[in-house]
């Protein structure tokens, strides 16, 4: 009897208080989305429902961090930092696949063993599929099915735009060992290498609809794609301290572009065989902003009641006044360091949240093994 309810036919002010139940009463945040993707699922109507009420506060998520995965598993796990708990998830489209990135809720996957790329949202499930490693060009790229080092070409990627909300975006990639940059464009068969003098960039980021990139060696520039090739701007000649700093990101905060360090200790350690290993831990984090109008980084002492996030993510920068279970004034980070998969037994363990009010650094922020044989990534939750 009930399958053949029309559930398209109720009122629209009775849908809407239906949804308001699924999510209003819920005080766990990722339950509360879960129920509103189920809703959404129902039918037409109710998923433009769903999608009219998308920017609702009781919506905003914190970013999960999706756990590393066993070849022998498709689920995969999600740390809430609201519930504390470890959340399971079954997603088959990213089993064995090497995750090198995260950026509006998409994850940017490779297929070591026939060099497919893809977007994929672990929410909705929307899937675009890219040009595969095979059409980078510069430098010429030769795939081997066979070398274990496909995964790792691309270093991170980041979106100018979801591409749930538009099909004008632009993905821009950081690749190879001298981690140039590269892009796509939705309808090209083939990603585009821009070639310029500077390399060893180190993080990349959308901001007031420009792409900015740093560079561990080079200067900070900005790249716009309303033409083709983009325009390149020189914004800084050079970032701070690099002759110390181990590590640069880009984020946006209120409005205004920061530059973070990171600085990185390197200590030997005995394994289980008594033999060295190397580890690395982070000790201190800076905190730059762009004064745009002189063009310097001005140095920030605290970054009051923000959370920064950073990692292989794209980095992202969120209030503690609409999540009040996160530190103030805190950069919540994870392992990036690109040696950890490629050279075992070193592996992913630097994580926690470094607090700025007193300069310590508390360890970890979830269980988990000690050390994670492939990176961990931020995601938020956004299925639109």
């Amino acid at each position: 009897m009930a399958s053949n309810v029309d559930w398209s036919g109720l009122l629209p002010e009775l849908v809407e208080l239906i949804l308001d139940q699924l999510t209003l009463s819920e005080p766990d945040r990722l339950t509360r989305l879960s129920n509103h993707l189920h809703f959404a699922c129902v039918c037409s109507s109710w998923q433009s429902v769903a999608i009219n009420n998308r920017s609702d506060s009781h919506l905003r998520q914190l970013p999960l961090l999706m756990l590393p995965s066993s070849d022998n598993t498709k689920t995969r796990h999600f740390f809430s930092l609201s519930s504390g708990r470890n959340h399971g998830f079954h997603i088959p489209e990213i089993h064995r696949k090497w995750c090198c990135g995260s950026s509006k809720s998409w994850l940017i996957t490779v297929d070591g063993s026939t060099g497919g790329i893809q977007l994929f949202n672990p929410f909705s499930r929307g899937c675009i599929q890219l040009p595969s490693l095979s059409t980078f060009t510069y430098p010429q790229f030769s795939f081997d099915p066979k070398c274990p080092r496909n995964s790792h070409y691309i270093h991170k990627t980041v979106l100018s735009a979801n591409p749930c909300r538009t099909r004008d975006f632009v993905v821009m990639a950081i690749i190879t060992n001298w981690r140039i940059l590269a892009y796509y464009k939705p309808g090209a068969d083939r990603w585009i290498t821009i070639k310029t003098q500077w390399a060893c960039f180190d993080d990349v980021i959308h901001y007031k609809g420009l792409f900015y990139a740093v560079s561990s060696q080079g200067p900070v520039v900005a790249y716009d794609f309303s033409s083709e090739p983009p325009i390149v701007t020189n914004i800084i000649d050079q970032p701070p301290e690099q002759r110390t700093c181990n590590k640069y990101y880009l984020a946006e905060s209120l409005g205004e572009l920061l530059l973070v360090l990171r600085f990185l200790r390197f200590f030997n350690v005995n394994n289980s065989n008594g033999d060295k290993e190397i580890r690395i831990k982070t000790v201190q984090f800076k905190v730059y902003k762009l004064d745009e109008s002189r063009r310097q980084w001005v140095q920030m002492k605290s970054i009051g009641d923000r959370i920064l996030f950073l990692g292989c993510s794209c980095s992202m920068s969120l209030s503690t006044e609409d999540f009040p279970e996160c530190n103030s004034n805190s950069i919540y980070f994870n392992d990036d360091c690109r040696r950890g998969s490629c050279e075992p037994p070193f592996g992913y363990h630097d994580r926690g949240i470094f607090n700025f009010d007193n300069g310590s650094v508390v360890v970890p922020f979830c269980k988990s093994p000690p050390i994670w044989t492939t990176p961990s990534f931020w995601v938020t939750p956004d299925p639109w």
